[in-house]
């Protein structure tokens, strides 16, 4: 009996200012699809009144197919909508804004889930490109910390691995999840609605991906505060002991760490 090959949705949520959105798409179309059939790529524009779509279609590519929303719903709206669509049995998603790094990404992020029933989410390495901006290089070079936890707090397989702008889930998971209206940190939701169902998350370090950093003080005020909000978000939906456990970091580790990069560069 020949083998079924595992089939892989890819999608990516674009809103306005994706210009980036052909050399992402063609970075997806490029994956060498070793173990794995990739049946479709789907971009789910958000009510984006630029260039977006008319870039997206321009590629005409057949797997490609466009989800264009006249008005903005917001992104958790959205995400619940492709959850309930997904028909393959993984789905990659990924922010617009990104670049997958090699031809191997989608392969090396989905092998967790292919080897080990257990395992229904898995996080890639999104990594920063070199900054253009004097606030650019200071958000790198503390976003240079946190990707070093990335990598050691419980080697990888972390709340802070888990990054919107590249997962993998198992259907049978995520078709059945649904994002609570006006949630913050959509990414840490899904990372710990997995632990929470009993299934295991894998980070992937080989599956790395670029993106831009913010590139204003504004922008970069708007991440943040996110982030710091997350914690107490999300101890509305799960334990307070799980939320408490997987957003903490060892203390000195966290200070050792700020104090190298401020004696490397105290302006930054």
């Amino acid at each position: 009996m020949k083998k079924h090959k595992p089939t892989v949705m890819y999608a990516v949520c674009a809103y306005n200012e994706a210009a980036n959105i052909v050399a992402h798409l063609k970075s997806v179309i490029s994956q060498d699809e070793k173990g794995f059939t990739l049946t479709k790529i789907l971009v789910v524009s958000d009510g984006s009144t630029d260039e977006t779509v008319k870039l997206v279609n321009s590629l005409k590519n057949k797997k490609i197919e466009v989800w264009n929303f006249q008005y903005r719903a917001g992104k958790t709206n959205r995400l619940n909508q492709l959850y309930r669509y997904v028909t393959a049995d993984i789905l990659v998603q990924s922010d617009a804004d990104v670049v997958l790094a090699h031809p191997l990404v989608i392969d090396l992020l989905i092998k967790p889930i292919l080897e080990n029933n257990k395992v229904a989410m898995c996080g890639g390495d999104p990594t920063p490109l070199p900054s253009q901006t004097f606030t650019e290089s200071a958000v790198n070079i503390t976003t240079e910390i946190y990707r070093k936890f990335r990598h050691i707090v419980r080697g990888g397989h972390n709340l802070f691995s888990a990054d919107g702008r590249l997962l993998a889930f198992k259907k049978t998971f995520i078709r059945n999840l649904t994002v609570p209206q006006g949630m913050i940190a959509n990414d840490a939701y899904t990372y710990l609605a997995c632990l929470s169902q009993g299934f295991a998350y894998r980070f992937v370090p080989e599956a790395v991906v670029f993106y831009r950093l913010p590139q204003t003080l504004s922008d970069q005020i708007n991440q943040n505060t996110r982030f710091v909000a997350a914690p107490q978000r999300m101890k509305k939906y799960f334990l307070p002991l799980l939320v408490k456990k997987e957003f903490s970091i060892p203390s000195r580790t966290l200070w050792l760490s700020m104090l190298k990069q401020f004696l490397r560069f105290p302006i930054h």
